[in-house]
């Protein structure tokens, strides 16, 4: 049994804390709380706590709004006031930083919208006919009636599956994206079309969107209008969302993704002339490309690969928006760019997802 005192947040949403100057993790926790741990679960470089109990919670803990935390593995912060969550997201960002690429100081902007009924895309597991979260293991499967997280769509489909007025068969895990008034699932309405900023964007549900309509909006306002720009290339352009936009600010937009379902849908949110959508991996893709002045990025969790990276660094485009979902992976391409003369303002983060541990970052990087 031992009395530790936590530190930080880390990665995963696990608080820090020591164990006779081993590093200890235990999740549910909030700086500068006091637990004391029972058992724990000895790991090669650190201990993982198994059993524990809260002795001097901080102020800044609260009842969570959601019955099924933390048995749910859905989310990691609903034990602590979202002013807290937002500082410690901030927070585990600046220390990313600082220890991948040395840099400190930086100015860092947190967007957030509303910690409730903000989500529109989810996938939901099945268990025995009823629908629910994996536990943070993914063991097994949570049954859930509703989801606060959720916007009353996703919610409403949840309701029609108990009341049986809506059958899944037997499939094992779903996808449902809410918006409008509707809800839309494969064996359902499949297509489903967005209105962002006054333009209409049409997307299939097995492909990928956004799951936070309203800070997407905010990030098109802030970081996709304002480029000006001859040639853009836009990189993992998906249904071609930014590339409605683009298209408006530019003489020649060129766009590559390599998931045919999102190209056939990009290449009809698009069209118009001086369009050129292109299906290919990336990887693939560049040895034919020119040059551009503009090169947009949008990459999967595993950010940059070294080729593109390389790609990139022999092409030097004068601006590069770097848009990630994987603060680790962002600041290890952020140095490479650094080290090849690009320089940025500020950073920018968005909380698509408050009450979880993902940040989406926003970085301009320009040769000057």
């Amino acid at each position: 049994m031992f009395l530790v005192e936590i530190e930080k947040i880390v990665q995963g949403g696990f608080g820090l804390g020591r164990i006779e100057g081993k590093v200890i993790f235990i999740p549910y926790t909030i700086p500068g709380e006091t637990v004391r741990v029972e058992k724990t679960i000895p790991k090669k470089d650190y201990e993982l706590a198994h059993t524990y109990k809260i002795l001097r919670p901080s102020p800044n803990r609260i009842p969570p709004l959601c019955p099924y935390f933390p048995l749910c593995g859905g989310c990691q912060f609903q034990h602590m006031a979202y002013d807290t969550e937002r500082a410690i997201k901030e927070e585990m960002f600046k220390e990313t930083l600082r220890r991948m690429t040395g840099i400190s100081g930086v100015t860092v902007n947190l967007v957030h919208s509303s910690p409730m009924a903000y989500r529109n895309r989810v996938r939901f597991h099945s268990r025995k006919g009823h629908l629910g979260f994996k536990t943070a293991k993914a063991t097994r499967v949570v049954p859930i009636d509703r989801c606060i997280v959720c916007v009353e769509e996703v919610n409403r489909f949840l309701e029609d599956i108990r009341n049986e007025r809506v059958q899944m068969g037997s499939r094992g895990e779903v996808t449902v994206f809410g918006y409008g008034g509707n809800y839309f699932w494969k064996e359902g309405i499949r297509e489903v079309t967005v209105e962002l900023l006054g333009k209409q964007v049409s997307f299939p549900i097995e492909s990928f969107f956004q799951s936070n309509v309203t800070l997407l909006e905010h990030l098109i306002r802030s970081h996709i209008l304002p480029l000006q720009a001859s040639r853009i290339l836009e990189l993992y352009g998906g249904v071609g969302t930014f590339g409605v936009f683009l298209t408006e600010h530019c003489s020649h937009y060129t766009m590559v993704e390599e998931y045919p379902l999102s190209v056939e849908y990009a290449r009809k949110n698009l069209g118009g002339r001086g369009v050129k959508v292109v299906q290919a991996r990336v990887e693939r893709w560049i040895p034919q490309a020119g040059s551009f002045d503009t090169v947009v990025l949008d990459p999967p969790r595993n950010g940059l690969s070294a080729p593109v990276r390389e790609f990139l660094k022999r092409k030097a485009p004068r601006k590069i928006l770097y848009i990630s979902c994987n603060p680790v992976t962002f600041a290890r391409d952020l140095k490479s760019f650094l080290s090849e003369g690009y320089k940025f303002d500020s950073i920018t983060l968005y909380d698509f997802y408050p009450r979880t541990t993902h940040l989406e970052v926003v970085c301009q990087l320009e040769r000057r």
